[in-house]
């Protein structure tokens, strides 16, 4: 069975593109466009394998999408992979966070860090 990806950005070109590749390679991959709307869907039952998680985003942010994660028994074990263009960020890494990818990326560099988290 593939592995279901979200894909989390306010950038909703770079969003729509990654999850698009994923699916050529036969991963399950949608895409949301804010904290909000990742939380809306996961509160109303989806359960992806890993979270693709873009840090700055504005209203809710990645840090605030990785508390509520964390704070909820049943969204917790989701694994979150964070992207970021930040190369040196003022604050640590959220700590639910499973790893950073640094934008820009390569889609191989991604696959490939998908494939190395483990799924929820």
């Amino acid at each position: 069975m593939s592995k279901s990806v979200l894909v989390v950005d306010d950038d909703v070109d770079l969003a729509t593109t990654l999850a698009e590749s994923l699916r050529d390679l036969g991963y399950e991959a949608s895409a949301c466009f804010s904290g909000s709307d990742v939380m809306t869907r996961l509160k109303a039952g989806a359960r992806p394998g890993l979270i693709l998680l873009d840090l700055m985003m504005p209203a809710m942010n990645g840090w605030r999408v990785c508390e509520e994660l964390s704070a909820s028994p049943e969204l917790d074990p989701i694994p979150v992979l964070i992207m970021t263009a930040a190369s040196n960020l003022k604050q640590p890494m959220p700590p639910h966070a499973r790893g950073v990818i640094g934008k820009p990326f390569d889609l191989e560099d991604i696959v490939g860090r998908i494939e190395a988290c483990p799924s929820s």
